[in-house]
């Protein structure tokens, strides 16, 4: 062997040993990859289990994060008259809308789905024609919607003609991003008539925490603002839908996971008679007169007119503005809170009362009236004529301010009051308008005694300006309908401004029958021979009661009328009130007279 090999041989380790010194730390490897390939196994695993078996909180919370609740509006229900004629009705109203999803890519970025939009915009509303191109979104309001709710349409054009939907129908399959959304608007029909009975809606946001659930929160609905649409809000407001749309991870909408349709409200039906009130509003305009006019079906407190003018008009975009701004004499409803003294229409009642109490009789006492009834100290207080002796028929006939004088002051300070009471003078009516109501004032010594300041004494003077309606009365249309009401059939309701209801009875009070004849009896001769002859007709037979309130020194007086036919068996009750008309029975008694003609031929 050369020298040189067996020199190399001579320094060359073992076999063994030159392996460990290639692979320094080698027997530590092998345990180490044990564990990080066990460890890395065991996290495969629990991801696996998570997407083949994921929790239920994860799952939600998934869902809430690529979904949106989004609020579904319901048409409202129709207001309808008696005879079923729609008056506030809703209407489907349809808006252009363009679906961001549909237009952009899912790789675009906001301002690329941005400049996409508006191209899309453009090139539709230029096929629509000039007035859609001039009113189309602005790129602010784009980027606003793309930032706020990208999964919802964003309206392009609301409520567009039949004509624009005609156009777009042609052009749709160009337009695939495009669609029509259906919303609601409220029509008013007949907008000048009994605008303070029906009301009108406003287009709000739903009330309640409970809305703010839903993604588009600022979703307008019609709501009822005035009058009934108010106060029947929750019958005619229907239930809202709602629907799940799932998202991705930008918030476009991807697809509808579930929806629950909304549901239609309910129909009301008013027992308002609209020939009547044509009629009552008719008269008043072309008298050029301002006050009320209320008829009632008497058993059951039916409102059948409502008339309160000078009037706002329901017309206008159907949702919150009137076509003008009505002035705030307009908007108070003078049938509910007319700030009205009574004057002569009270007679008749105080004479019931009297009778019931015993201090009056159907022949006695006989008044003798020299024209004037005198108060003590010089004073007078004047009566339309010299009627020379009179009893109570007489005295409710030719409205002799002389025979309730005396009669007023025959009455004790608590018959006063207890008279005041029962006919619930200076309560509110009640019924679905309260809100609309006025108290009055019951004028009687429990109320000077509370409220006038200087002098809280019930002095002769009162009882005798009581007793014909003046002093410190105040009452409204509604409470004096119903008080006469109570009269005739001893029941006190509340008014009812829809059919279909049980009458609403107050309180009721057994008056005596003769009583009542004697007073009607009264009525009855006021317009054969007394102070309502205007109402007279062969076509029915009426019983009124005619009154002339003096409102104060250089004013002309209230006019007022209380009527009721047929005579024989009263249905129809109707009070008229034309402020600083003048006399109740030329002015307001031939209202009356034509108001319950109408009536009487359209309700027989």
């Amino acid at each position: 062997m050369p020298e040189s090999r067996r020199k190399d041989s001579r320094h060359r380790p073992p076999a063994g040993e030159e392996r460990d010194s290639r692979r320094p730390g080698a027997g530590r490897v092998a345990p180490l990859a044990l564990v990080i390939s066990l460890v890395l196994l065991g996290l495969l695993s629990v991801v696996g289990w998570h997407q083949f078996h994921p929790p239920r909180k994860l799952m939600e919370k998934s869902l809430r994060e690529q979904s949106r609740l989004v609020y579904v509006p319901a048409c409202r229900g129709e207001l309808q008259a008696r005879d079923g004629t729609p008056l506030n009705l809703t209407l489907p109203a349809y808006s252009i809308v363009l679906r961001p999803d549909m237009v952009r890519d899912p790789r675009d970025t906001r301002m690329a789905t941005l400049a996409k939009m508006e191209e899309e915009i453009a090139s539709l509303a230029s096929a629509l024609g000039p007035q859609a191109y001039a009113s189309r979104p602005g790129r602010e309001a784009i980027l606003r919607h793309l930032r706020k709710t990208p999964a919802l349409p964003l309206c392009l054009w609301e409520e567009v003609s039949p004509e624009t939907r005609a156009r777009w129908l042609a052009l749709q399959r160009e337009h695939p991003a495009t669609e029509l959304l259906l919303s609601w608007k409220r029509l008013y029909r007949e907008p000048e008539l009994a605008p303070h009975l029906r009301g009108k809606v406003r287009s709000a946001p739903p009330a309640g925490d409970g809305f703010r659930r839903f993604w588009n929160a600022n979703s307008p609905e019609l709501r009822g603002a005035s009058g009934l649409e108010k106060s029947l809000d929750y019958l005619l407001a229907g239930t809202p839908g709602e629907e799940l749309l799932q998202t991705d991870v930008l918030s476009y909408r991807s697809r509808i996971l579930d929806s629950r349709p909304a549901i239609r409200g309910d129909d009301c039906r008013l027992a308002l008679c609209l020939p009547a009130q044509r009629v009552a509003e008719e008269a008043f305009r072309k008298g050029g007169l301002s006050g009320a006019v209320v008829a009632l079906e008497m058993e059951t407190g039916k409102v059948l007119v409502m008339a309160s003018l000078p009037s706002p008009s329901l017309a206008g975009n159907g949702t919150t503005a009137d076509a003008r701004t009505p002035g705030a004499a307009e908007e108070v409803n003078r049938a509910l809170a007319g700030f009205y003294p009574p004057g002569s229409i009270l007679k008749p009642l105080l004479a019931l009362y009297a009778m019931e109490k015993g201090l009056l009789s159907p022949a006695s006492p006989v008044v003798d009236c020299p024209g004037f009834f005198p108060l003590g100290g010089g004073r007078k207080l004047g009566c339309s004529h010299t009627h020379g002796r009179v009893a109570v028929i007489q005295a409710i006939s030719l409205s002799c301010n002389t025979f309730f004088c005396t009669l007023g002051q025959r009455l004790s300070r608590e018959q006063w009051d207890e008279f005041a009471s029962l006919f619930a003078f200076g309560e509110k009516t009640g019924g679905e308008l309260q809100e609309q109501e006025n108290r009055g004032l019951p004028f009687s010594p429990q109320w000077v005694r509370k409220n006038r300041r200087g002098d809280s004494t019930w002095h002769p003077g009162d009882a005798a300006n009581g007793a014909i309606g003046q002093g410190g009365w105040i009452i409204t249309p509604m409470q004096f309908a119903l008080a006469m009401n109570y009269a005739v059939t001893g029941k006190l309701l509340k008014p009812q401004y829809t059919l279909g209801e049980e009458p609403a009875v107050r309180a009721t009070h057994s008056f005596p029958p003769r009583a009542r004849q004697t007073m009607l009896e009264g009525m009855r001769h006021c317009v054969l021979q007394g102070t309502g002859q205007s109402l007279r007709t062969p076509a029915l037979d009426i019983l009124a009661k005619t009154g002339t309130a003096e409102t104060g020194k250089g004013k002309r007086p209230h006019a007022w009328v209380v009527a009721m036919a047929p005579a024989r068996q009263p249905r129809f009750l109707v009070v008229v009130v034309a402020e600083h008309g003048g006399g109740g029975g030329r002015v307001a008694g031939p209202i009356a007279r034509e108001v319950l003609l109408s009536l009487h031929q359209t309700l027989p």
